[in-house]
């Protein structure tokens, strides 16, 4: 999930700035979404097991159409309830300490803000589950890999995504409310693992570097069952070596 190098130093600095505003400490700047990362599991359904690359625990995406499209089975599920931005953001913030909980909740905001952008800047469909989804997959994996997703292998991860989501019928019979949560939060968690990491790459500190890192190892084996290690997003999505 590769954003434009302009617009994100602009989204880093902003945050940058609401998290120094009351001097977060690193351990509390990154903690895990462990909450929510569990709610997502249960939305994907458990990985088979034993899963290597040739028989990867996620079928794979269909193919992108050339130049760029997400394909004729791009199918968005679109979380259609009333945003719920702030209520969403605040959730999130309660998993820190209270003295930082406001400074978080506008990090949050701020972060989906820019999700929505980054919808437009890739051609998404606006508030498709899967998006966020794997917005939440790509920003810690690249979190945690200290790589850029690609543009494309992020579209495929999406379209992957999709197929994983209409097949889990607790899922697809959820509460409107229950999508648009789980839509938005996503989406911050997401992308704020990703503003940060160039906010890292720019003004290194090796103490939150370890902290970052377990922060999106933890949230990723969380949400899918599986050692970091093992996963790989590529041409086909998701896969486990």
């Amino acid at each position: 999930m590769q954003m434009t190098r302009t617009r994100l130093s602009s989204l880093a600095f902003t945050l940058t700035l609401a998290l120094a505003a009351t001097a977060l400490p690193a351990a509390a700047q990154v903690a895990p979404s462990i909450s929510l990362a569990e709610q997502m599991r249960g939305m994907l359904g458990k990985p088979a097991a034993g899963a290597t690359a040739a028989a990867p625990a996620f079928a794979p995406a269909p193919p992108v159409a050339s130049g760029g499209g997400m394909g004729a089975f791009n199918a968005p599920i679109v979380a259609a309830g009333p945003a719920q931005v702030r209520q969403s953001a605040t959730e999130l913030a309660q998993r820190f300490p209270a003295q930082h909980r406001a400074a978080m909740t506008k990090a949050y905001e701020e972060s989906f803000t820019f999700w929505q952008k980054l919808e437009t800047q890739l051609g998404l469909a606006p508030n498709d589950v899967a998006a966020a989804v794997a917005a939440f997959i790509a920003g810690n994996y690249a979190a945690f890999m200290q790589q850029h997703v690609a543009d494309a292998d992020f579209k495929s991860l999406v379209l992957q995504m999709q197929g994983l989501l209409a097949s889990n019928p607790a899922f697809m019979q959820s509460a409107p409310a229950a999508k648009r949560a789980m839509f938005e939060q996503l989406a911050m968690v997401g992308t704020f693992m990703v503003v940060y990491r160039e906010h890292l790459n720019r003004q290194p500190s090796p103490g939150e570097e370890v902290n970052f890192r377990n922060a999106a190892k933890a949230n990723l084996e969380a949400a899918l069952g599986l050692a970091v290690e093992r996963l790989q997003i590529g041409p086909q999505g998701l896969v486990v070596r």
